[in-house]
């Protein structure tokens, strides 16, 4: 059996130069690939090992994942990977819906037309992302497509807000990459939703801001139900 088959499933071995945003992108794929699975505590010596990094270097990843809300710490037991269940689900789908929608508005009333522009560069850094197939690349992309339809609402209210949000939303989006992975579904809605936005028709925008997240979320939640009865079945 070769060494990484005798360490079976998880995070790969990085190199050392490369520290703490290659463990970070490393964390995030394991969790994302289900390698790290929801609820699972974090061993802290077992991964730093797997990684070839040091611990204080692996804690600053850690941290980094915490601030994005893939990873949390709870009472006795430590860190560990954060767990989605249904309620989190629409929760996050009604904010960002109710959010979004008001941001969305708001970027298209600006009289000088930055905030198009601004959504325009970002929407084509996310095109440029998925031509690249480039996974980590495309989630950056994705959280600052969004990010950028708050910024350029020039509302200050909803920048404020942002970072407060910013984790669960990239916590939701995580989670929605990795179930469906799916990239040209992906590009397609974002492409609706960037249309209708830029198109300027306010009852448009509330409809396609609707569609795009909360029927999203209505989806996504059918495929875990889907798969959770699919394992059902094979165990039964």
């Amino acid at each position: 059996m070769s060494e990484q088959g005798a360490r079976g499933a998880g995070p790969r071995p990085v190199a050392t130069q490369t520290r703490r945003d290659a463990v970070v992108d490393e964390l995030r794929r394991a969790i994302m690939a289900g390698e790290l699975k929801a609820g699972q505590p974090l061993r802290e010596v077992h991964i730093a090992q797997q990684l070839g990094v040091s611990r204080p270097t692996l804690r600053e990843a850690i941290y980094q994942l915490i601030h994005e809300g893939l990873l949390e710490q709870q009472p006795y037991r430590g860190v560990v990977v954060t767990t989605i269940d249904e309620k989190f689900i629409t929760d996050t789908a009604a904010v960002r819906v109710a959010l979004e929608t008001l941001a969305a508005r708001a970027l298209v009333d600006a009289p000088d037309g930055s905030g198009k522009a601004l959504l325009r560069t970002a929407w084509e850094e996310y095109r440029a992302a998925h031509r690249a197939q480039d996974t980590t690349r495309l989630h950056q992309a994705h959280i600052a497509l969004h990010r950028t339809i708050w910024d350029a609402s020039d509302n200050a209210m909803l920048r404020r807000i942002w970072p407060t949000v910013e984790a669960q939303i990239n916590l939701a989006i995580t989670f929605d990459e990795s179930t469906r992975s799916d990239p040209d579904r992906a590009l397609h809605v974002h492409e609706r939703l960037i249309d209708a936005i830029l198109g300027g028709d306010p009852v448009v925008i509330e409809a396609e801001v609707e569609r795009h997240t909360r029927s999203s979320a209505d989806e996504l939640i059918e495929i875990i139900a889907d798969r959770q009865r699919a394992g059902e079945d094979a165990e039964g």
